[in-house]
């Protein structure tokens, strides 16, 4: 008679009621909905990358004011993140998203009317924390709503939101001044606050809850109202959502959530994977968001056959292949193969657009200096992409769902610090070597120290469903999706 492990009485657990609703119109809901906090990232980080010269032209800023004006941005992306672990564990991850949008929008449209550097410091400053409140909160509704085959795909559709917020500020550039030498940075960066306001407005109609979140604090009806809606939207109409409840959490302050979900994501289990990927986090910071930084000035210097303006907009572009090429890698390779593929691709890219601008901005038009410039360019710009996909779905699995917003925020502020650093370091090594080609290699070095944080990795979470529990002993992040049969 055959028999198997899971022949247990009542309901299956919530992560099975999760792969049985499958993937569909309610999951591209929370991409749509909760995803665009990453558009409106995109959007602004590049505007204010791109304007930093016109505002420094008009206010005579020195070079450390000019990196400021990003770094302060991550600044505030780094204390947003700090504060939606406790947030979003505490009282769900809707709320954030709906606080991020806000904030953005608001202080958005107050940087278009500062009148000196200190207040157009502070303004982005809450523009950064108002980013950094809506990123954990998103990965995490992301990844709890969706099965675990799709969880790679779910990320980089949003992902791809943060290139169309590119996409829409590169277009806006362009359309003020392609060669942007005399940009209108007022107007660009209240243009820049648009999408902001529209998606809080449909978030606030439209995004459930994670149903995660209902469950571990004892929820089951809100919790089962949100995976009924998942049928609906998904044409499950009529399926039995019925789930076992974990274990009840007890109501803690937000203090207290924040400690106790420290000792969970730096446990005996998951230490090691927690520096790791912080550090993860920190290399892929400074390299995309520095070259983001880089390039808008770097690409008037260097001759790439193009009006600056149309190479940042062929820029975002190249970042959609990189979207296509981390689902596949998802999809279908372990995590930890693919974040090294990656690594070693963008440290290779890196070299080559720094070995070909060195050349290229001194005059050269060989043709193999021209090909190391573009191909480099592009490389940076599509392989950062998979890193992102990968990386930040890593950080999102290893932790339980009760500590989930908190692990995920660690990561990530951690990795806010590179993008903090990043226009002050290109700043510093512009000012001291004169030389643009050190910073790409100074970011190749640090993909390449990433590649052994890769290599010891204790945990694989390719093809693993999440867990909704702790042990009293030791955090169990991930269980198996197929259940073992015995004959």
């Amino acid at each position: 008679m055959a028999t198997t492990d899971v022949a247990e009485q009542g309901p299956p657990p919530l992560a099975e009621v999760i792969e049985r609703i499958g993937f569909g119109w309610a999951q591209l809901r929370v991409v749509l909905l909760g995803g665009c906090v990453w558009l409106a990232d995109g959007s602004e980080l590049l505007l204010i990358g791109t304007v930093t010269r016109a505002v420094s032209d008009e206010w005579g800023m020195r070079a450390w004011q000019r990196g400021s004006t990003v770094s302060i941005v991550f600044l505030g992306i780094l204390l947003g993140n700090g504060i939606c672990g406790p947030v979003g564990d505490r009282y769900g991850r809707r709320l954030p998203i709906l606080v991020s949008y806000l904030g953005i929008a608001v202080f958005s449209i107050l940087s278009a009317f500062t009148q000196n550097f200190y207040q157009l410091a502070a303004v982005r400053l809450f523009v950064g924390a108002s980013f950094g409140i809506g990123q954990p909160a998103i990965n995490a509704l992301s990844s709890e709503v969706c099965p675990a085959y799709w969880r790679i795909m779910m990320n980089a559709l949003t992902q791809t939101l943060f290139i169309f917020g590119e996409l829409y500020s590169a277009v806006l550039v362009w359309w003020d001044d392609p060669m942007m030498r005399h940009l209108d940075w007022r107007w660009l960066l209240l243009m820049g606050s648009i999408p902001s306001v529209v998606c809080l407005v449909f978030s606030w109609l439209w995004l459930h809850e994670s149903p995660s979140y209902f469950a571990v604090h004892g929820d089951y009806a809100g919790a089962k109202r949100v995976l009924e809606s998942f049928c609906n939207d998904n044409g499950k109409v009529g399926l039995n959502v019925d789930f076992k409840l974990p274990p009840p959490k007890k109501e803690s302050t937000p203090l207290e959530v924040m400690i106790e979900n420290f000792w969970v994501i730096c446990s005996r289990r998951l230490l090691y994977s927690t520096i790791a990927v912080i550090y993860s986090c920190f290399t892929l910071n400074v390299v995309f968001y520095g070259c983001l930084y880089a390039f808008p000035q770097v690409l008037t210097e260097v001759d790439m056959n193009a009006a600056p303006a149309v190479s940042l907009v062929f820029g975002a572009l190249w970042e959609l292949p990189g979207n296509v090429l981390a689902v596949f890698c998802g999809m279908f390779w372990p995590r930890k193969p693919v974040m090294i593929g990656y690594l070693v691709a963008t440290a290779l890219s890196l070299l080559a657009f720094g070995l070909g601008a060195d050349q290229v901005s001194g005059g050269s038009e060989h043709w193999l200096h021209l090909a190391l410039v573009h191909g480099g360019y592009i490389g940076i710009k599509c392989f950062a992409i998979v890193g992102f996909v990968a990386v930040y779905q890593y950080s999102t699995e290893i932790y339980p769902t009760v500590a989930r917003t908190t692990g995920t925020a660690a990561c990530v502020a951690g990795g806010r610090l590179g993008g903090m650093v990043a226009p002050l370091v290109f700043e510093w090594i512009v000012e001291a070597t004169a030389n643009i080609s050190i910073f790409f290699y100074f970011t190749a070095t640090l993909c390449i120290v990433n590649i052994m944080f890769v290599l010891f990795l204790p945990l694989e979470t390719f093809g693993r469903s999440l867990d909704d529990y702790n042990e009293e002993n030791e955090t169990l992040p991930l269980t198996a999706t197929k259940h073992k049969v015995e004959t």
